[in-house]
């Protein structure tokens, strides 16, 4: 993490009873804004929230413009950046973490890793933010480094059957992320993950719902529920992508191979994938949404007055970890769901499965293991 205030961790437990999930993460958007002008809020959050600062200064623009009634849509410009950020967070997780959390020891690999990263355009000077993201570049370099194969032909295949799509890919492709999914197949499918998918965004009631628990209840955000219900949230619970057979990523190795089909799928030419947009609660109050590289992200504020010029009362943040970490949730349940691990060697299987379970729910903190024993 780039600033201390971001500090925090979470402990998992393995093989125990739920809830198998602690986390000591403080909310810190209030504590930072609450009392200074509305536009601190788009300034100082993505320097709080650096790994996806991008996505923190929209989503905290669209609250503050909605909450002073000023607008409530996204502008292309924005959605364009939202994508661009998204899709190198994509690059960035499966280059950067996959072979330290799912791959084996190897450090020649790492290196050869590291060195064909450094030509994604995304990355360099190649594409500015403001440029569009479907540079003939950037489709060029996912098609090379990520899929071996073109875009489109592997995303008609991934949308026909993502398991079949799967295993024919990491069978034929020599590509970094091909390889590292093809020596974690057999553990990742044995890893099943399956909740409520977090879609308040599809409907103003449920927004309004969410927006007064968030409201009301100051540790909403250590616990949070969506209709009284624990929900996941992720690149498979996309509103554009939503087609009602929540059940064909319903285990890591397939939310892995979500990440990949986004990422293919952000290098084309829409800007339609990712929805980011706010609502107007009240005169002063609002509830901004973006769909960013970890799943849905909520902010919520209130203001001492609808003006711009009007100090911020308070502001609060529901980030996707805590939905995908809750104490109960998607993970906690997976955590639950693994043997006790009485040995080394069992106990060194739980670390391969959390290694997986942590690079297809991606937490934006670090975390610790803790044994029953110890």
């Amino acid at each position: 993490m780039t600033a201390q205030l971001q500090a925090g961790q979470l402990t998992f437990r393995p093989g125990q009873t739920l809830p198998t999930i602690s986390s000591n993460r403080a909310a810190l958007a209030g504590v930072l804004l609450r009392g200074k002008p509305a536009q601190a809020a788009p300034q100082q959050l993505p320097r709080l929230y650096a790994l996806c600062g991008e996505a923190h200064r929209l989503t905290a623009q669209l609250a503050i413009d909605a909450a002073c009634g000023l607008r409530t849509h996204a502008t292309m410009q924005e959605l364009s950046s939202l994508t661009a950020e998204t899709a190198r967070e994509h690059v960035r997780r499966i280059w950067i973490d996959w072979p330290r959390l799912i791959g084996r020891s190897d450090q020649n690999a790492t290196i050869a890793a590291l060195q064909s990263l450094r030509d994604c355009p995304l990355l360099g000077q190649g594409i500015s933010e403001n440029s569009p993201i479907a540079s003939v570049a950037f489709r060029k370099w996912v098609e090379t480094a990520v899929l071996g194969e073109s875009v489109p032909e592997w995303l008609a295949r991934w949308q026909t059957n993502p398991d079949e799509c799967m295993r024919k890919w990491v069978t034929r492709s020599m590509t970094l992320p091909a390889k590292l999914l093809r020596d974690i197949e057999y553990d990742a499918i044995q890893i099943q993950t399956f909740e409520t998918p977090l879609l308040p965004h599809a409907d103003r009631d449920a927004l309004c719902a969410l927006a007064q628990n968030i409201a009301e209840f100051d540790d909403f955000d250590r616990a949070p529920t969506s209709e009284g219900k624990v929900c996941e949230t992720g690149i498979w619970t996309r509103l554009a992508g939503m087609d009602g057979n929540r059940s064909s990523t319903s285990n890591a190795w397939l939310r892995l191979g979500a990440r990949i089909a986004e990422l293919a799928l952000l290098s084309g030419e829409a800007l339609d994938n990712l929805a980011l947009g706010s609502l107007m609660l009240a005169p002063g109050e609002a509830l901004a949404w973006s769909e960013m590289a970890r799943g849905l992200l909520l902010h919520w504020v209130r203001l001492e007055q609808a003006a711009p010029l009007a100090n911020i009362v308070d502001y609060r943040i529901v980030a996707p970890t805590e939905w995908n970490f809750h104490p109960s949730g998607v993970v906690a349940k997976a955590l639950a769901a693994m043997p006790t691990a009485a040995c080394a060697l069992s106990q060194a299987q739980a670390v391969r499965h959390i290694g997986i379970l942590a690079a297809a729910f991606d937490p934006c903190v670090s975390y610790k293991i803790e044994f029953a024993h110890a």
